[in-house]
């Protein structure tokens, strides 16, 4: 089966072409095909990348961010140093104290956090998947500390019965959200990534103290609430009012008065 696998692995066309252009991984054309797509990474970005061995997404988060960017890359592997002053490796794990506080001095905020990481893998499909989920969450932690409001969020996730739950979490932070495959894909995997922009600090369901400061054109109170312009029906300026915050949008925030 090793050796079936070997030779099946070197008919395979991105693995080949990763091989040609000095890729670490044919996981590279997944990347590349969807920003691409999504516009997820542009040049100048900060970007935090989670489960970075062997630093192949990390090559193409570099080609696309330029010198002008930053990138951060974490994994339970050691990944060997890529020739660039702006690429950083921190060996650890990504969910643990220790990880998270260096996150916080070498790239307290950044425009993306995109993950390829998986589970350890035991052969049960139900147990795969929720490991898959929960690394996810984990991630989505992660995104909603680290990300600039706009800021983009890419996860790799296993197909199953959680992952609805997975994305209605992501939707309550991000104003789009989308799970996708992209062609590099191998068509009998069951991964698939979820693809999210438009950051928000606020968060959809959720309900906050506001002070309106400002009243639109259409007669909406402005507030502001951790940064975000917030447009509130039925209120107007002075007014101190708790909110529910009833849809994200890239630049601005909706609510309603409790």
């Amino acid at each position: 089966m090793g050796k079936r696998w070997l030779i099946e692995k070197r008919r395979d066309y991105y693995y080949r072409k990763a091989k040609q252009e000095k890729y670490r991984s044919r996981a590279a054309y997944k990347l590349i095909q969807l920003n691409r797509r999504f516009k997820i990474l542009k040049p100048g970005y900060r970007v935090l990348e989670l489960g970075a061995a062997p630093g192949g997404w990390t090559q193409v988060v570099r080609d696309i961010v330029g010198s002008s960017g930053f990138v951060v890359g974490i994994d339970l592997q050691r990944i060997e140093p890529l020739p660039y002053e702006n690429v950083m490796f921190i060996r650890g794990d990504f969910t643990s104290r220790e990880v998270r506080e260096k996150l916080r001095q070498v790239i307290p905020k950044c425009e993306a956090v995109i993950s390829d990481a998986s589970p350890d893998i035991s052969g049960v499909w139900s147990v795969d998947h929720a490991r898959s989920v929960e690394l996810c969450e984990n991630a989505l932690g992660l995104a909603e500390e680290h990300l600039e409001q706009g800021g983009a969020f890419l996860v790799k996730v296993f197909q199953g019965d959680l992952i609805q739950d997975l994305v209605a979490k992501v939707k309550r932070s991000f104003s789009f959200v989308k799970l996708t495959k992209p062609k590099a894909s191998r068509s009998e995997s069951a991964e698939v990534y979820l693809v999210a922009r438009g950051f928000s600090p606020v968060k959809k369901g959720e309900i906050y103290e506001a002070e309106v400061e400002e009243v639109s054109r259409r007669g909406e109170g402005i507030a502001y609430i951790d940064g975000v312009k917030v447009f509130i029906k039925g209120a107007a300026r002075g007014d101190k009012v708790k909110v529910r915050i009833t849809a994200l949008k890239r630049r601005f925030a909706e609510a309603e008065i409790c």
